[in-house]
């Protein structure tokens, strides 16, 4: 069970409605300030245990804390949620989450918002069950469904590492969560009474004895052990204090009993959660809070994947800037751990990295904008992805995967020519990345074909620079020719072309400087 869709008004920074689609491996990706925390963050508020089912949002959280508006948000699921109302009873399928942050237009709580959260079937009816557990006298009535939020956040947990990660506590809280589920089921296993463990006799032989037997007897004779003279004194002290403040001046010694001081020794599981995780290296244990960052967030990723492996049912993990604190190696090995955390959960990442992309899983990626009006998400449109997903498969180039994080990209044939327009943007006292322009040079008139798709998918402003005759095509100039004509082609849907005769006669610096002059205009033409 995982998110197919979320739909969301007025939260935070996000204005008019925004309808995002969601894959089981899903990138945002887009400048500081754009909103793609907020669209984690309000995932997390309704599915994550961070909040209580009751108060999810506040006052702050509604987009520019306008009376107005309204915080209206809507989860889809791929799989309906089924809910049992009465045991052995035709069960509940819920599609869809609603939670609608709204006023009191009227009454005694006028000004003051509520929570309204709403369950509903794929064609948005409102989820019906009976009223009563069918029997004799029952009325066969039914009602709306009270939204179970807590059932589903059981269902599919939420595991959101937040760019905050940094503080001790954060990751703490991360790590306890992720390691108490998995020390749940070890626990479970645990006390069995067929998990038994060889106790050696007196006379030397061997009886098998359930671990549960032994370990309470363990901690019975710690107990013993525990009591003490000062630890005594405590219990009593606390004893008489408590029966002074009640009221009890004296207590005779048949009352011995009364309100009697007792210290509950721990359970197994209470012993599993409360060990803590450490390193040991050279002869010296070091606790995970005194090692590096990157080392931190590994062990939770470490964490996160034998968690995959245990579980029989998923989980939905968001992270923010996972390449922080990363070696570039460490970064692309991360980036293939969260692919193949994806192939069984729900993996939502933000990422300013190239490494954390892929061109062939383009599908994946959300563009992220706000023009100062309101956050706004695009995934790419394109009739052509099954085919330029299969050819991408065979370019492996983080620069190239910078298109993803440009709103101007100019595509070039040959390394000459990205060199050339490097040397003009020293000579000119130009910053193309302050302009917003990434250039990339593709290599091939195909590749670049393709690489004009993949921008228009993404409403990138595109353009295109390449000979007309160039040498990786000398020998096959008749195919040369219908891709310079599939690539003029281009501008009759707003690719910007321009392209060199390779006649030594024509300057240079004129076909330079047309591409300069493309690079440094404002908007779209």
């Amino acid at each position: 069970m995982r998110i197919k869709k979320v739909r969301v008004s007025n939260y935070r920074s996000i204005k008019d409605t925004i309808e995002i689609d969601f894959s089981q491996l899903t990138a945002f990706i887009g400048p500081n300030n754009s909103g793609k925390s907020n669209i984690l963050w309000c995932i997390n508020k309704i599915l994550g245990n961070e909040n209580s089912t009751a108060d999810i949002f506040t006052e702050k959280d509604v987009y520019q804390q306008d009376p107005k508006r309204d915080i209206d948000i809507e989860i889809e699921f791929d799989e309906p949620f089924v809910y049992e109302p009465f045991e052995g009873e035709e069960p509940a399928r819920i599609d869809k989450i609603r939670c609608v942050y709204k006023l009191h237009r009227d009454g005694p709580y006028k000004g003051k918002r509520y929570l309204e959260k709403h369950c509903l079937t794929k064609d948005n009816r409102i989820v019906q069950v009976l009223a009563e557990k069918p029997g004799v006298g029952s009325t066969q009535l039914f009602k709306t469904l009270s939204c179970p939020l807590e059932k589903i956040r059981e269902k599919i947990p939420v595991v959101y590492i937040r760019t905050d990660r940094i503080t001790t506590q954060s990751r703490s809280d991360i790590r306890l969560t992720l390691m108490n589920s998995l020390l749940e089921e070890i626990n479970k296993d645990f006390l069995r009474k067929d998990n038994t463990i060889s106790i050696m006799n007196s006379d030397g032989t061997e009886t098998q004895v359930p671990r549960k037997q032994w370990f309470d007897q363990c901690i019975e004779e710690a107990m013993i052990t525990l009591r003490t003279e000062a630890f005594t004194r405590l219990k009593d002290t606390i004893r008489q204090s408590m029966l002074d403040y009640l009221g009890y001046e004296t207590v005779k010694d048949e009352d011995e009993t009364l309100w009697d001081i007792y210290f509950k020794p721990i359970t197994s599981r209470d012993f599993y959660q409360s060990m803590e995780m450490c390193l040991y290296e050279e002869n010296r244990i070091t606790p995970l809070r005194a090692l590096g960052e990157g080392v931190q967030n590994a062990i939770i990723l470490s964490i996160l994947n034998a968690y995959n492996q245990e579980k029989s049912h998923g989980f939905i993990l968001m992270l923010e800037e996972p390449e922080m604190y990363l070696h570039p190696r460490m970064k692309r090995n991360l980036y293939r751990v969260l692919r193949s955390l994806s192939e069984k959960n729900q993996v939502i990442y933000i990422t300013h990295s190239t490494n954390f992309v892929f061109l062939s899983d383009f599908d994946s990626v959300r563009m992220v904008t706000n023009d100062g009006n309101g956050t706004r998400v695009q995934g790419p449109v394109c009739d052509k992805a099954d085919q330029l997903k299969e050819n991408f498969k065979n370019i492996m180039s983080t620069e190239l995967n910078e298109i993803f994080f440009t709103k101007k990209v100019l595509l070039v044939e040959n390394e000459l020519q990205k060199k050339k327009l490097l040397d003009y943007q020293v000579r000119f006292g130009l910053d193309y990345d302050l302009l917003g322009v990434a250039i990339l040079y593709v290599g091939n008139k195909s590749d670049m074909l393709d690489f004009v798709e993949l921008g228009l998918a993404f409403g990138i402003e595109v353009a295109v620079a390449f000979e007309m005759k160039s040498a990786f095509y000398a020998d096959i100039r008749e195919e040369e020719a219908e891709l310079n004509s599939r690539l003029m082609a281009g501008r009759e849907r707003g690719v910007s072309v321009f392209c060199a005769a390779g006649d030594p006669d024509i300057p240079v610096p004129g076909f330079i400087q047309s591409l300069i002059d493309w690079i440094t205009k404002t908007g779209r033409s």
